[in-house]
């Protein structure tokens, strides 16, 4: 049991004896390794930060800037290189790395090369052809995603689907993405995959170190994606190296956040289109209306035009026929001069052959009556 009565030693003090040793052992001082670069970084103010690596192991490398300006090349990742270094701890972090002092470039690492001839080698296949590019559906009704149990990019990833289109449904195929075990399984979450009605499947992991993303590089996962029934979006997190499946897949992100981006439109487009189609419509309407008055408004006045000139056509007519009436009336005639003769039934006469001498007239004119007998009858020679 610890005695919490006797004297304690800070995390700081046990870093510093430990660099107080390892600084003493003349065995690690100035040695001469041989590795690959990788996640290099210039600093701001001149010093050199990258790690140096070979099939099995990584180290962390710091070259400050006085030693740094003697350095006759440009550095970058997947050189071959010789670092004359010592190892030395940083106390903050309590890890240990090379102190460098002087590189020699041998040439392009091992690893880079063979990963070079892999990406040719598919390449000349025509796995990475822009014409095998599928369209991301930006409506799904469902999307996979393969990624790491528990990691930051899952929970970017759903987060922002849902809050995008919250209506799709997602499908998540852990696995692991670096370790010795990740392409295995990476590869059996895509085979799983291929089991769903997906519309799109985004396939990745946060950002990591260059090292961290051999898996996404792997011949035989590279390969199967090349299958997939649905578009992949690779998602691998890291801006800077492009891996294998992002060449494979239909589209790639530089993070999960992008993916989601890729993989759906957002609802609240959706919405504003909308927004947009209802007001184009109800300006239509009341274009359409506007219009439809106006086509009313012309078809009264030609209906009240046409009207009128019915009317007054008829009026024309009515005062043509009253005085045509007018003409014919016996009064009229009786009152220029004119007499009406009728016999004694009371018809007016048309024929004097209708007369015998003896029968009784009644004779109109404008001022009276005449009664008179027939007492000759001579017919028009």
């Amino acid at each position: 049991m610890i005695n919490l009565n006797q004297r304690f030693f800070s995390v700081s003090d046990v870093n510093k004896y430990i660099k107080t040793i390892l600084s003493q052992d003349e065995n690690l001082k100035y040695l001469p390794i041989r590795g690959e670069i990788s996640n290099f970084k210039r600093g701001a103010n001149g010093h050199l930060y990258f790690s140096l690596k070979d099939k099995d192991s990584l180290i962390n490398v710091v070259m400050f800037a006085n030693y740094a300006n003697k350095v006759p090349f440009a550095l970058e990742n997947g050189m071959d290189v010789v670092v004359l270094a010592s190892i030395d701890v940083y106390v903050g972090r309590g890890s240990y790395q090379l102190m460098a002092f002087e590189i020699e470039q041998i040439g392009r690492g091992n690893i880079l090369l063979e990963l070079e001839k892999l990406k040719k080698k598919l390449l000349e296949e025509g796995l990475f052809d822009e014409s095998r590019k599928r369209p991301i559906n930006i409506y799904p009704h469902s999307i996979g995603i393969i990624t790491a149990k528990n990691s930051a990019a899952i929970k970017d990833l759903t987060t922002n689907i849902k809050r995008r289109y919250p209506i799709c449904d997602i499908y998540v195929f852990y696995a692991s993405v670096q370790g010795e075990n990740a392409p295995k399984e990476l590869l059996q979450a895509f085979n799983e995959s291929q089991k769903y009605d997906l519309d799109t499947l985004i396939i990745g992991r946060g950002g990591g170190a260059s090292e961290d993303l051999s898996a996404f590089n792997d011949e035989t996962l590279v390969r199967a994606l090349a299958t997939s029934k649905m578009p992949i979006i690779a998602a691998v997190g890291h801006e800077i190296d492009s891996t294998l499946v992002d060449f494979v897949a239909d589209k790639r992100a530089s993070t999960p956040t992008g993916a989601a981006e890729l993989a759906t439109i957002d609802i609240r487009e959706i919405e504003q289109h909308f927004d947009y189609a209802i007001m184009d419509m109800q300006k239509a309407l009341t274009s359409r209306v506007d219009d439809m008055k106006d086509d009313l408004e012309n078809a009264l006045e030609k209906l009240n035009n046409s009207l009128n000139d019915k009317i007054e056509y008829l009026q024309n007519y009515l005062h043509n026929a009253s005085n045509k009436l007018e003409a014919l009336n016996p009064e009229n005639i009786l009152n220029r001069g004119y007499t009406l003769s009728l016999d004694k039934n009371g018809n007016v006469i048309k024929n004097l052959k209708d007369l015998n001498t003896g029968d009784m007239l009644l004779t109109i004119t404008s001022q009276g009556t005449i009664n008179s007998e027939i007492k000759n009858i001579e017919e028009k020679k």
